[in-house]
């Protein structure tokens, strides 16, 4: 009989001819890990009283715990490092390194501030900190806009300061629509997917294996947001580190696209991150605008979000964050389908397609269980 020892070449050889088997396994891994940890978080944050309690702004009822974000933190980086174990070059596993640093140090800022409260000036020093650090230590940042408004080749410097005005932009849009039920954990389970899918079919097999344990871990969180025994939120320690984790992988889809801009699934591609990021960033545009046009910060709370507008309409919180969902693989689909199409051209016909939709709500008026449409009258 042989005895010869398994190597690791051996099972990473193994795992790439069955890799949708190991895709499944990453995902599995994923949601297990975050299944067995959650509960953990949720008994110590009650112990510790780590909670949100509510207010004039909140949608919930009662005291829930806040820390959802460790939870999801901890399946996330178990599974990708593992991943990286098998799949990545050493290369991939010098960034997944950084990534894991800048991770660790948002996680602790948000911890901070789900604890302490930061001021919204501090975080934002520390997620440009971040921002900065991932893009200036991995060289992966946005170098191109594929000809959108005339626009190919960005240079270097400015290729980097963009980059960080991305991510610093899609962390904090991100942690603005966790609002309601369900909603971030539900968005960042389809955006992730489909950048999945994305890196896969570009034979990015590594980097579509991280977004399977992103995937994962907020569809292990999903099963306690929407809990009523044992609901938990992400607070800011998880809407910072989804926000970033998500950036992250614009950027790297964004900086390969101008790799390989021959491939299908690079084409047009800021319009299909523009698609599949549209109702974090057309909701807070549209927040932003109203907050400075009443004279207030825009960093200031409300509930003019188009989610409290649907909740108000008498949704319940999973019938709202469903909706959201729908709307994002929509409009995300759509884009894919005009793929052939110059990018400006689907960009007129995007925009507003996707603001129509996202404008509905507010033409939309309940009255006696009745729905109506009630659009702006012309002075």
């Amino acid at each position: 009989m042989d005895f010869t020892p398994i190597s690791h070449a051996d099972i990473s050889a193994f795992l790439m001819r069955y890799k949708e088997l190991s895709a499944l396994m990453v995902l599995l891994f994923s949601i297990v890990t975050t299944l067995i940890v959650m509960p953990k978080i949720i008994l110590i944050s009650k112990k510790k009283n780590l909670t949100a309690t509510t207010n004039a702004r909140t949608s919930h009822r009662g005291i829930v715990p806040t820390l959802g974000g460790i939870g999801v933190f901890t399946g996330l980086l178990l599974s990708a490092n593992i991943s990286a174990v098998l799949f990545a070059s050493y290369g991939q596993l010098i960034d997944l390194m950084i990534f894991n640093i800048l991770v660790l140090m948002l996680l602790l800022v948000g911890v901070l501030d789900d604890i302490m409260t930061i001021t919204a000036r501090k975080k934002f020093l520390y997620q440009l900190i971040i921002a900065f650090a991932f893009i200036i230590s991995t060289n992966i940042f946005i170098s191109s806009f594929s000809g959108l408004f005339g626009m190919t080749h960005i240079p270097t410097g400015i290729g980097m300061i963009f980059s960080v005005f991305v991510i610093v932009l899609i962390i904090n849009a991100y942690n603005l629509i966790d609002g309601i039920d369900g909603l971030a954990g539900m968005l960042g389970t389809v955006i992730s997917g489909f950048l999945a899918i994305v890196f896969y079919l570009s034979d990015y097999y590594f980097l579509s294996l991280i977004s399977l344990s992103l995937v994962g871990s907020l569809m292990a969180f999903l099963v306690f947001n929407f809990s009523r025994r044992l609901k938990i939120f992400l607070g800011d320690t998880g809407s910072m580190v989804v926000g970033f984790v998500l950036a992250v992988q614009v950027v790297l889809y964004l900086h390969l696209s101008d790799l390989k801009p021959e491939l299908e699934v690079f084409k047009n591609a800021p319009i299909f991150v523009l698609a599949l990021l549209s109702y974090p960033l057309l909701d807070t545009l549209r927040v932003f605008f109203i907050r400075i046009k009443n004279g207030r910060s825009p960093f200031s709370a409300d509930r003019n979000h188009i989610h409290h507008r649907l909740i108000d309409l008498g949704l319940a919180h999973k019938y709202a964050t469903v909706i959201i969902a729908i709307y994002t693989m929509f409009i995300t689909v759509l884009t894919f389908l005009l793929n052939d199409f110059p990018i400006n051209l689907v960009f007129a016909i995007i925009l507003p397609v996707a603001a129509g939709i996202m404008l509905l709500p507010f033409v939309v008026h309940r009255k006696r269980n009745k729905y109506d449409l009630v659009f702006p009258k012309k002075n």
